[in-house]
């Protein structure tokens, strides 16, 4: 209402809220089950960040900070926050894997896929879990024990609120990867 316009407290919801709340979510780093938590982040009008947040939800009628309210995934045993967009992006490509793998297992073609973050330091190829050093995510391709191609997905940033990371790959994507080396 207007006392929150005043404030300069803005509620808002990234990612998709069905997804966050009827899936069982798991970290990425360490397969702890992730709680839904609220984050809090006070953002001034004049910061370098502050063109990434939409300020005029909040109407003219605000003096100085504003207060940025939204739902997080936390891990209690990493202590880190991981937005929605980026915890359901993980998820959707483990979910299109498995759909990949069901359909040639269909076919009697033994399908293993690894997923592995990547990132470039002075041109050398490390493996990491920290996403703000992720450039890929591979997914390391096998055909009966045998590697057969690793696809890069890069990772994405969005372009408003928190700017979470994400990562979109398509089954249509892997199964054209998979046939051009079949």
């Amino acid at each position: 209402g207007l006392f929150n316009m005043v404030m300069g407290v803005t509620n808002y919801q990234y990612g998709n809220p069905i997804k966050a709340k009827f899936r069982k979510h798991f970290c990425y780093k360490c397969g702890t089950r992730l709680e839904i938590v609220k984050h809090r982040r006070v953002v001034s009008q004049k910061s370098e960040i502050a063109k990434y947040y939409h300020f005029a939800l909040v109407g003219d009628h605000m003096i100085g900070d504003c207060l940025f309210i939204h739902n997080v995934f936390y891990c209690p045993h990493c202590k880190k926050n991981i937005e929605f967009i980026t915890q359901l992006s993980l998820e959707d490509v483990d979910i299109i894997i498995n759909k990949v793998i069901k359909k040639y297992r269909s076919k009697n073609i033994e399908i293993t896929i690894k997923k592995q973050f990547e990132t470039k330091f002075s041109g050398v190829i490390e493996k990491t879990n920290d996403l703000e050093d992720v450039e890929n995510l591979q997914l390391m391709i096998f055909v009966n024990g045998k590697r057969l191609v690793t696809l890069l997905i890069p990772k994405l940033r969005m372009k408003s609120w928190e700017r979470p990371y994400h990562f979109k790959v398509s089954k249509r994507q892997i199964i054209k990867a998979i046939k051009k080396r079949l």
